[in-house]
């Protein structure tokens, strides 16, 4: 084990604010996973998992305790009829699994491009975007039980770890089990089954532009484009990502919120649209970066050395030397001018490591 102490963590965060770690371990395998949560153990240490380091804001004090980098390898095959099961270590990073999949022809995650982080943080969060889950190819996780003093490793299929929208159980385990490694199913013939569209694109818009139905290279290209053109995760801002869920309401709320927004501006919600999705069991899923457009929070604001992206409203961004404190004040204001105008209290995406909102 490579045990590390006072170790800067903002360089190793997407949004590049926080502290140091007392603390650090950068795990290569099991038997390090295992050694590090033994000393974090006798020496009584709060213990935080270090993915890629995004939708994460660490305290300007850092964070007192162990952080620990899981860093396992390694990705193999095992062909099926018609599929194959990939199994990867929670330390290879998301996007270069995914452009490993579409080289090879593999269906499944070629919507999921573009976005950073681990595989291990990707299972933990259930990371989507247009209209993909990591959850829709997930198969199995093997994760370490750190309740369990011979720290076992268990094997977790799909049906137990309770996947929804940019959540699953792991995240409500209060850290109790360490991802180590995931399999996944993907097709090995046919196209995307890309389900996301808008006013700038869609998979049905993309096969009129190239002329004929895209390749799974060709799907992986656009939709790198398109983040950034929107400016989240992988643009040249320094971002968390989205930093809030997307609110789930019924249908009088959505009423609400649509009367509200055209008696304050009808030419600003039509040029917005869509800015709603109705879910099978009849609620309506809300952007919550359209709300934010109709309060003083929109793209492009500033404040100091933080401010909102241009390009995206719900990516908050160090802009030159941000503190963590500051910017949770912004989210939090943010948060508040959202339910003054709606009556909607948005939920907080991103993940606090240390008391982040201290003196805000």
């Amino acid at each position: 084990m490579n045990l590390k102490e006072r170790v800067p963590l903002a360089p190793r965060t997407t949004l590049g604010v926080g502290g140091e770690a007392r603390f650090f371990v950068e795990a290569k395998s099991v038997e390090e996973v295992r050694a590090a949560l033994e000393f974090a153990r006798t020496q009584s240490l709060p213990l935080f998992v270090l993915g890629g380091g995004s939708n994460i804001v660490i305290a300007d004090e850092g964070f007192n305790g162990l952080v620990l980098a899981v860093r396992i390898p390694g990705m193999s095959v095992e062909h099926r009829d018609k599929t194959v099961v990939l199994t990867v270590g929670a330390g290879v990073p998301w996007d270069e699994f995914v452009a490993w999949t579409v080289d090879r022809g593999f269906v499944g995650l070629e919507c999921l491009s573009g976005i950073p982080g681990t595989v291990g943080g990707a299972v933990v969060a259930n990371v989507g975007a247009y209209g993909a889950q990591a959850s829709d190819s997930f198969m199995s996780a093997e994760a370490l039980d750190q309740t369990d003093e011979q720290n076992t490793v268990r094997v977790f299929k799909k049906e137990e770890c309770d996947f929804s929208y940019h959540d699953s159980s792991f995240s409500h385990a209060d850290g109790r089990f360490i991802v180590l490694g995931a399999s996944f199913v993907l097709s090995t013939g046919g196209t995307s089954r890309l389900s996301y569209r808008d006013s700038r694109f869609d998979l049905e818009s993309l096969a009129k532009t190239l002329g004929h139905e895209p390749t799974l290279a060709e799907v992986r290209t656009a939709i790198l484009q398109m983040r950034g053109m929107k400016g989240v995760l992988g643009s040249s801002y320094k971002s968390a990502g989205s930093f809030f869920h997307m609110p789930f309401v019924s249908v009088e709320k959505y009423e609400e919120i649509a009367a509200i927004a055209r008696a304050r501006d009808a030419k600003k919600e039509e040029k917005l649209r869509p800015w709603v999705w109705k879910q099978a069991n009849g609620s309506y899923k809300i952007a919550p970066g359209f709300l934010l457009e109709y309060t003083e929070f929109q793209r492009g604001f500033v404040r100091g050395a933080i401010g909102i992206s241009p390009k995206h409203t719900l990516s908050i961004i160090n802009i030159s030397g941000g503190r963590a404190a500051d910017i949770a004040q912004l989210a939090n204001d943010m948060r508040d001018a959202v339910e003054k105008t709606f009556g909607i209290r948005l939920e907080r995406e991103v993940e606090y490591v240390g008391e982040v909102e201290r003196g805000t």
